[in-house]
């Protein structure tokens, strides 16, 4: 059984190795810029209107705009439970509703193109931090 604290201990080491720690601060820009997103979203620079969009998505717009103000500054300031936040977030606010409720963010066509990229993006970006955090250095 994997032990909670010896995975924190480990976590913490991780963001205290260069790479890792800068990737970290690549991963709180990328959710700083994800948080002006969902401002925009919530402003209708979308171009459609916020309140048109369905409810889900309008509620998904502020829990990932949270979400993504909160996992950014505690990434860039190198806290541990910011990892765990960070990949859990994700996959319960993104690839989740991206996945099981697809249907509901799909408005227009290219929609399915733009969450197939984002969810794309998203692993990506999840596979290279999983990747520095468990290089032993």
């Amino acid at each position: 059984m994997l032990n909670p604290t010896a995975l924190n201990t480990a976590l913490d080491s991780a963001l205290q190795q260069p790479w890792t720690a800068t990737y970290a601060k690549v991963m709180a820009l990328v959710l700083a810029y994800g948080a002006t997103v969902h401002i925009g979203n919530m402003a209708g620079f979308s171009g459609t209107p916020w309140l048109s969009t369905p409810l889900l998505w309008r509620g998904l717009d502020v829990a990932l705009l949270i979400f993504d103000v909160v996992s950014a500054i505690a990434l860039w300031r190198g806290l541990t439970w910011s990892v765990w936040l960070v990949f859990g977030g994700i996959v319960l606010l993104q690839f989740v509703p991206y996945t099981l409720l697809r249907s509901q963010f799909i408005l227009k066509p290219e929609d399915a193109q733009t969450l197939n990229g984002l969810l794309g993006t998203e692993a990506l970006l999840l596979g290279i931090f999983a990747l520095l955090i468990g290089l032993k250095k």
